[in-house]
């Protein structure tokens, strides 16, 4: 393949594996009760700072600079404020539903979120399709391995933060607590990794060596 036709494959496959590395250990730490400032179990920990959450930006950055090689890329302000807007939309959904709801309603509102926040991701499409395609790849191999923990944790009792719900809700059923969490995966975690993967992905396009 020539270099105006740069391979995105081997990067999503170092990405899928660094990814997958570091959710494994981050489920031993957890159940070998590591330092919690590192290994928190606690449900909705989004900022834990050994998450794969961090390595979007990352990646984004990556795929951004690797398909900026074929051209083809849009302008810095389409490229990345179409999908951060998207992002920032899911954000403050999630926001606004885990601080308004709970109990019965919470679980509602959570399903009709999770329904709608892919429907925000495809602002990326529009905004640059190559890259929404590639950081779909990768949300879909980084999310995967989640979705086995989790099934996993519920099935085994492992109580690890995969396993965990908002705490606003009410006492769910094993097989109830896994499709919302599957639910989570899909609904959530894969937007929130399109958008923001997206948006670095803008970034690392501009700040590429010209060649």
């Amino acid at each position: 393949m020539s270099e105006h036709q740069p391979r995105i494959a081997p990067l999503l496959l170092v990405a899928a594996l660094v990814t997958l590395v570091v959710t494994v250990v981050r489920v031993i730490g957890e159940r070998s009760n590591w330092d919690p400032v590192w290994f928190s179990s606690e449900a909705g920990s989004l900022f834990n700072p050994f998450g794969i959450v961090w390595l979007v930006p990352v990646f984004g950055l990556l795929i951004g600079r690797r398909l900026s090689r074929s051209g083809g890329v849009p302008s810095f302000v389409a490229g990345f404020f179409v999908p951060m807007f998207g992002f920032s939309a899911i954000m403050g959904a999630a926001v606004f539903v885990g601080a308004r709801f709970e109990g019965q309603e919470l679980l509602e509102a959570l399903t009709y979120f999770f329904y709608c926040a892919p429907v925000l991701s495809l602002l990326a499409l529009f905004a640059w399709p190559r890259a929404f395609v590639a950081l779909l790849a990768y949300a879909v191999v980084a999310r995967v391995p989640v979705m086995l923990v989790q099934y996993l944790d519920v099935q085994n009792g492992w109580q690890t933060h995969y396993g965990r719900v908002h705490p606003q809700l009410a006492e769910l059923g094993a097989d109830d607590r896994i499709w919302l969490l599957t639910l989570a995966q899909t609904g959530f975690w894969i937007p929130f990794t399109v958008t923001l993967g997206c948006a670095f992905a803008a970034i690392g396009a501009a700040t590429a060596p010209k060649t």
